[in-house]
């Protein structure tokens, strides 16, 4: 199903029941705006956001609750059913991590999209690591538009939400007519902003991340995919990035 033919309704539930409804309330309408005025012009997806005690049937619900089931996790992204649905811890950030979520549920429902583009910035010659025989060489990215710029984010009706990434990330080369990230948390094609990482494939089968910890970048080989272990790429590699970041 395409975001873009069909639009999804999200839903906002507050398990926990500490969030002022009248402040869930104005969380949905800016996200609501995020969607329509900056994120569905460039990612060509439509949806509306609205919160709910109990969301109605066929809604895309971001559960937030008190604590989740994914240890080191502050939101994930999953389906059900091939119904996809999200859950946030509730922190002092769970507005950017709702965001983070739901732009991400809208680019990638299923876990699986890829799009091929040159290596991340600053590991191009790295590139007979990944079984590519020049820094030219393509590999597949997991389209997961929040990762690489996630230690940004911007005010929306009040509301602080996820910096996310434009097409023109995936670009070869720069251009000065161009931006990386809706609010610049990414200055570059391919960049990984400090705070964030990316995930990809090499044509070998083998998946990598790149993390970037304090200006510092760190490659990540994860071996191949197992398709029979896990529902989907995007189940695996965010399970692996919390591994790295627990150390």
């Amino acid at each position: 199903m395409s975001t873009a033919a069909i639009p999804v309704h999200v839903g906002l539930v507050d398990e926990t029941r500490e969030i002022d409804p009248t402040e869930l309330a104005t969380m949905a309408g800016a996200m609501s705006e995020q969607i329509q005025h900056d994120f569905a012009p460039v990612w060509h997806v439509r949806a509306s956001v609205a919160a709910y005690p109990a969301a109605p049937a066929s809604t895309w619900v971001v559960h937030i609750q008190r604590q989740l089931d994914q240890p080191g996790a502050l939101g994930y992204h999953t389906d059900d059913h091939h119904q996809p649905l999200a859950y946030v811890e509730l922190t002092a950030d769970w507005t950017v991590t709702v965001s983070h979520e739901v732009l991400e549920m809208l680019a990638d429902p299923w876990g699986s999209r890829l799009h091929k583009a040159e290596l991340p910035a600053g590991v191009e010659g790295n590139h007979a690591q990944f079984g590519l025989a020049s820094a030219r060489g393509r590999v597949s990215y997991l389209l997961e538009v929040c990762d690489p710029c996630e230690a940004t984010s911007y005010a929306v009706g009040g509301q602080q939400l996820s910096d996310f990434l434009l097409p023109s990330w995936y670009r070869t080369s720069p251009s000065p007519a161009l931006a990386y990230s809706q609010v610049g948390g990414c200055v570059k094609p391919r960049e990984v902003a400090d705070g964030g990482y990316v995930s990809f494939g090499a044509p070998t089968g083998e998946w990598f991340q790149v993390f970037n910890q304090g200006g510092q970048l760190t490659i990540k080989d994860l071996g191949k995919f197992n398709k029979a272990q896990y529902g989907s790429l995007r189940e695996w590699t965010d399970e692996k990035a919390r591994e790295f970041r627990a150390g």
